[in-house]
């Protein structure tokens, strides 16, 4: 419900931070890449404790409280997508131009898992869930539940070349 004004909010936090951070950077003589992720560094904000703090001080359920979590919600989805990206840009060095084949392709890779996921999750997941209720098993279902989340965090680490905890973050 606080979506017309977090959103825009922190994407454009997020691009004036990265903006800043890659000006102080090129002024010590660090390269773009580097600047970036200095930038991208400084444009976070620990959600953990933002909401600590707005619940000590019962202002979660205010809308300034709900805008902040929301806000912090598009940061840490971002950069969900720049932990993702990093490893792309990172093998392409220095050269500006051999860094688009990479990123596009890791997007791609994105473009795709998001189907799968919105397909497939949405259609056959709760299906299987369900049939897995229907045995009636407490265990069987646990397990089951189990088995899909560790084959969704395998499969999100292997097609994004990055960490099993990182995927087990998209499962």
């Amino acid at each position: 419900k606080v979506k017309r004004i977090a959103l825009p909010g922190a994407l454009l936090q997020i691009v004036v931070t990265v903006a800043l951070g890659a000006f102080a950077a090129s002024t010590w003589g660090w390269s773009l890449s580097a600047g970036l992720v200095f930038g991208l560094s400084l444009s976070v904000a620990s959600t953990v404790v933002l909401l600590r703090a707005l619940e000590g001080n019962g202002q979660l359920a205010t809308a300034n409280g709900q805008i902040a979590m929301g806000w912090l919600v598009v940061e840490d989805l971002v950069m969900v997508l720049v932990l993702v990206l990093i490893p792309a840009l990172a093998d392409a060095g220095s050269d500006t131009e051999a860094m688009f084949i990479p990123l596009l392709t890791v997007l791609g890779k994105i473009a795709l898992f998001v189907v799968v996921m919105l397909t497939v999750g949405r259609r056959l997941l709760p299906r299987a869930l369900w049939w897995l209720a229907e045995t009636g098993s407490p265990e069987l279902f646990r397990l089951g539940v189990t088995a899909f989340a560790i084959s969704i965090a395998f499969a999100a680490a292997e097609l994004f070349s990055v960490s099993f905890a990182l995927g087990a973050f998209f499962a």
